[in-house]
This record gives C-alpha cells, structure tokens and sequence, in this order.
C-alpha cells in the first residue's frame, strides 16, 4: 500500500473487506452479537491503516441498505470507525492477548456508545434504559469479541496479507 490515492486492486479488496463483513454478520446472526466484525477491522486496520476506514463505510452502508436507515445505524457512523481509531492508536502492539481485551472492551461498551443516538431521539430515560436493556447483550459481544479475536486474529492477518500480495503479482 503506497502513495495516497487507493489503487483500483486496493478499492477493490477494502470494497469486498466491507461485504465480507457483512456477509458473515449475516451468517452468524442466529448467535446474538457474536460475529467476526471487531476481528475484521482490527486485522485490517493492522494491515491497511487508516485504509479500512473505506472497508468500514461499505460495512455501515450494507448494514444501512439491508436492515434499514433506523436510529441504530447512526451509532455505526461513528462506533466501527472509533474501533479504527483505537487500533490507530496501538497499531505497533503484536500481542493477540491485547487485543482481544481492546475487543472485549470494545464489545462491553458497544450498547452504551449505541445509547447516543437515543440521547438526542428521548432522552436521557430514552438512553439509558436502551443501554441498560442491552447490557446482556453487550455480555455476550464482549465474550464473543474477546475469543473471536483470540483465536482469529493471526490467521486472518496472514490471510489478508497473502490476499494482498497474491494481488500485487
């Protein structure tokens, strides 16, 4: 990945990244809030940098497209491009363990950062009842989130790159 602008190769493997995440949300969506989308953006981001933020955008914009433009999908605007960030932020860490509990926080504290929206819809009883009405959910994304990553995360860097090289040639 070099220079600024995104090759059409680049567009095109961010591009099938996003869906690739949505697919698989899809598939797993029998387990509540166990799937494989923290692990994507983080060994993305650990990949391609600031990149997966247009991975990210195909993911929010599927999700918006198929489900519907609710006031839950405001909170994907800003929630899967904040896990981008944090990954920014510790990009140099190698250890998986890290990041699986980046990823279990992450999980743990999705409901409350979803309860944003609903701040500004009803209120602060509006916010905090939805945030508070999730919080089992956010048991089960945390736990999902911290294995997904555990075991994941190395196979799916290796993938990735070797996808992205396979491409170059």
């Amino acid at each position: 990945m070099t220079g600024n602008r995104l090759s059409a190769r680049e567009m095109a493997v961010l591009a099938m990244l996003g869906a690739l995440m949505f697919a698989l949300k899809a598939a797993m969506m029998a387990l509540p809030n166990i799937h494989p989308v923290a692990v994507f953006i983080i060994a993305g981001t650990l990949y391609f940098g600031w990149r997966m933020m247009y991975a990210v955008a195909v993911y929010v914009m599927l999700e918006g497209l198929i489900y519907g433009f609710g006031i839950w999908w405001i909170s994907y605007l800003y929630i899967w491009p904040l896990l981008v960030c944090i990954t920014m932020l510790f990009k140099g860490t190698e250890s998986r363990l890290f990041w699986a509990i980046a990823a279990a926080v992450f999980g743990l504290c999705f409901g409350a950062l979803c309860s944003i929206p609903y701040l500004f819809a009803g209120g602060w009883t509006a916010a905090f009842s939805y945030w508070i009405s999730g919080i089992p959910f956010d048991l089960i994304h945390c736990a999902g989130n911290f294995a997904a990553v555990l075991v994941l995360l190395p196979a799916l860097k290796r993938a990735i790159e070797a996808s992205c090289e396979r491409i170059k040639t």
